[in-house]
């Protein structure tokens, strides 16, 4: 499993229902998630070739209960930004991904994920990521999520199906691309970034025997963005008779739940298409005319002024 960047850490945030939550002024914040930032360039290069475009990306079933969000702050501490309202940005499929302007100043310290790293139809035909390959994800363990400021822990595991059959999310009412892993994922994790790298392959055989080809350098990319760990339901059994309870064998309505181990991702795609949608590229645009519309401003007002 390779050693990430300590960067990356910065990347991720967290969000939360209220600000009292996110200050850790109430006696347990443990709703919410995880959001990471990502940043695309500029449409409009003369413009600039350095200034890009910040978004928070999380779950469309985070966003709808957060209303706060917690960035580490240069130095020490925590920044708590307000982020409910209308900014937010739904996948026009109803996928469970949203993303929401974010304008992050020089006191932030923080990285993002750009475009380059997320993993495209194009790149995946290119690479031919699936089952076995390593999985890295960051996010908000919640009994130990920092109380001064975050404290992103990173887990592993290893692309399990790739794709697997859409997923239906009952609670709203979709069926979900999916690209199931293996890996430990728990409550306050929904929203994490989750990156994939190539694993030793099998190709061919020594004596017959299948033989496994090391890798010298691998790429590794955004393969999506983390929306829960699947149920693993046992039924309750009666301890008299073996039975389901209530004593039909038929009956599946009373079980236990528990976590089975496989953490469901909305991949990278998905988020590609979100970013490039009409109303999140005209607002892109509009951002980007308005900063022309003061530059200009400001150039006229220095070319009128008086030479000493």
């Amino acid at each position: 499993m390779p050693r990430i960047p300590e960067e990356w850490l910065n990347s991720v945030v967290y969000l939360y229902p209220s600000v009292e939550a996110a200050r850790q002024e109430t006696p347990r914040s443990g709703a919410g998630g995880t959001g990471f930032i990502v940043s695309l360039p500029f449409e409009n290069q003369a413009l600039s070739k350095t200034l890009v475009h910040h978004y928070v990306v999380t779950n469309d079933h985070v966003r709808v209960g957060a209303k706060a969000m917690r960035i580490n702050l240069k130095g020490e501490g925590s920044d708590v930004l307000i982020i409910d309202g209308s900014e937010w940005f739904e996948h026009p499929d109803g996928d469970d991904v949203a993303i929401r302007p974010l304008e992050l100043s020089q006191n932030h310290q923080y990285a993002a994920v750009n475009r380059s790293m997320m993993l495209s139809s194009e790149m995946q035909d290119k690479y031919n990521f699936g089952p076995g390959d390593e999985v890295t994800f960051i996010g908000r363990y919640v009994d130990l999520e920092g109380k001064v400021h975050n404290v992103p822990t990173v887990r592993t595991g290893i692309v399990s199906v790739f794709p697997a059959e859409p997923i239906y999310q009952k609670e709203r009412v979709h069926n979900q691309t999916t690209i199931l892993v293996e890996a430990r994922s728990l409550s306050g994790y929904s929203g994490s970034p989750v990156f994939v790298t190539l694993s030793p392959h099998i190709e061919g055989t020594i004596d017959e025997a299948p033989f496994v080809t090391s890798l010298r350098g691998s790429p590794c990319f955004l393969l999506g963005i983390d929306y829960g760990h699947h149920p693993l339901r046992s039924p309750v059994i009666e301890k008299e008779n073996g039975h389901p309870s209530g004593g039909d064998k038929t009956r599946d309505d009373l079980y236990i739940e528990s976590n089975s181990g496989m953490m469901m991702i909305v991949p990278a795609e998905r988020l590609l298409t979100l970013l490039d949608s009409p109303d999140v590229v005209e607002r892109r645009r509009e951002e980007e005319r308005n900063i022309e519309e003061l530059a200009d401003r400001v150039r006229g007002h220095f070319q009128k002024q008086p030479k000493a």
